[in-house]
């Protein structure tokens, strides 16, 4: 079996069983390639690696590859824009260790986790896809450059963002524009950080990610919309920025429990 899903900037790749491919190269992206079940055979630059769960081994691009795993093996790929690479390490080339030890259940479930939420995104909604995006990311670099964050506890109340101007400028843009197109890089400018660390000062500051601080204003405004006006449930998908009537329902009936129709039948 073969999962694989990819965005601008990387690819994300799991396979289970027989499998084995021919040597070959990738000129502008880094590879992590991670056993979850079994061993792997892997041969990089005319050298053989026997990779056990959770042995990752990294390639940079332009080094010839290749590995092979049995019916009982499966192993998670990630392939990244070497450019989003130089980013992440302040512009220059990184130089990440060949070998690396990674937990199997954790990255195992955070791939859940990412390839879920990259299934879920409404393809017209730019923001969720960036945020996934970036999420992994953050993720793999800390990871493979032996910094991984650790879990600070539940975040402040997003009164706190009050304090920093940037950071409050980033809401009066959100709060103007949640219901058209928002972009992770607008967002960052705006507060005056990279990306990367953006996305995880906003959840500090506000318990949520962009991406869900955004479908909280969109469900709220649609609540008010179903309860004192008489615009089509259609109409008011598409005027808070959903691009179909079944994904707006969806969000909404996961936010709220219940279909559009049924609040306004019983919040009027």
């Amino acid at each position: 079996m073969i999962v694989q899903m990819a965005t601008p900037q990387l690819e994300l790749w799991r396979i289970d069983g027989e499998f084995v491919n021919l040597p070959h190269t990738h000129d502008d992206e880094f590879q992590i390639t991670v056993p979850i079940r079994g061993a792997c055979r892997f041969t990089q630059e005319n050298k053989d690696y026997d990779l056990q769960i959770g042995d990752g081994l990294v390639q940079h691009p332009r080094e010839r590859h290749s590995f092979h795993i049995g019916l009982q093996s499966g192993v998670l790929i990630f392939k990244v824009r070497q450019s989003r690479m130089k980013e992440l390490a302040g512009g220059k080339e990184p130089e990440f260790s060949l070998r690396q030890r990674l937990d199997p259940s954790s990255v195992a479930g955070k791939f859940r986790k990412w390839t879920n939420a990259l299934l879920a995104c409404d393809p017209s909604d730019r923001l969720a896809k960036e945020e996934t995006e970036t999420q992994v990311l953050s993720y793999l670099y800390n990871a493979l450059s032996g910094n991984q964050p650790r879990d600070r506890g539940r975040a402040p109340s997003a009164a706190v963002f009050g304090t920093d101007p940037f950071l409050g400028r980033v809401l009066d843009y959100i709060h103007a524009n949640y219901a058209g197109e928002i972009r992770i890089d607008t967002l960052a400018e705006l507060a005056a950080q990279s990306r990367y660390h953006f996305i995880r000062s906003f959840k500090e500051e506000t318990g949520s990610t962009p991406y869900q601080y955004v479908l909280r204003l969109r469900m709220e405004e649609a609540k008010r919309r179903l309860r004192n006006s008489d615009e089509s449930v259609t109409d008011i998908g598409f005027g808070l920025g959903f691009s179909s009537a079944s994904q707006f329902y969806r969000v909404f009936m996961k936010a709220v429990g219940v279909t559009p129709e049924q609040f306004r039948h019983f919040r009027r």
